[in-house]
């Protein structure tokens, strides 16, 4: 399998559920994504890491297990743990020395401290996790809210809306994040560092309560003038 730039295809990898969308991919779409990799010959790679943040029992996380597919779990996302960096991969054996001489050139390894939190979080389980996703659906709300009059991807995972910025804006999500984050004092992600021009990352983790309804209010703020012709700044 190649490229249209003729370079052959080793592996496709996909974020599930997504960073920078939040989108979470359905079991029966993600079952055709394999395949169509195995048929091509290509390795898929599943990246777990937000595995426990889904919000939407109708479509849960799914992972897949086959000789084709590498899967890449997270205790720093999965139990809300991030910054410690202590991870696992799961693949078939077919890769282990591969896997080995790749591990014998990495002269770091996890903090003894990363490792007891990690530990902790096996023992806590995943139910602690599912125990703090209220919170975070209060969170998701609130901006979605605060973002109505713009078209929205994701919500169903991770900590992520993928925002799409009127049409005037489409070239210029770089000058929109720095002018939302100089006159509202609110921080987002452009959609270009994403591979997505015109686009916009909201996060809705790490905070609660008040400032998180402070910072709503002030986005609310900044789409209100994104979207009003009389008010909408030019770059």
């Amino acid at each position: 399998t190649t490229t249209g730039r003729g370079r052959r295809v080793a592996a496709v990898v996909l974020s599930n559920p997504c960073n920078p969308t939040g989108v979470v991919t359905d079991g029966k779409v993600l079952k055709q994504i394999s395949r169509a990799c195995e048929k091509a010959g290509v390795w898929l790679i599943l990246d777990n890491t937000y595995e426990y943040f889904t919000y939407d029992k109708r479509r849960p996380h799914v992972s897949l297990e086959a000789p084709h597919i590498v899967n890449i779990f997270s205790f720093s996302k999965a139990f809300g743990m991030m910054g410690w960096r202590v991870g696992y991969i799961a693949y078939h054996q077919s890769l282990r020395n591969s896997l080995l001489k790749a591990q014998d050139t990495i002269p770091i390894c996890p903090t003894q401290i990363s490792e007891k939190m990690a530990l902790g979080a096996l023992e806590a389980g995943r139910e602690w996790v599912h125990s703090k996703l209220p919170s975070l659906v209060k969170n998701r709300d609130l901006i979605l809210e605060a973002l109505k009059p713009l078209r929205v991807v994701g919500g169903q995972g991770a900590i992520y809306l993928f925002v799409e910025l009127p049409e005037k804006y489409r070239h210029h999500d770089m000058k929109v994040v720095k002018w939302v984050a100089s006159s509202h004092k609110v921080g987002l992600i452009p959609g270009s560092s994403c591979g997505a021009p015109g686009y916009v990352r909201v996060a809705f983790a790490n905070m609660v309560g008040p400032d998180m309804q402070r910072a709503a209010t002030r986005l609310r703020e900044a789409v209100r003038q994104l979207v009003d012709p009389k008010e909408s700044p030019t770059f």
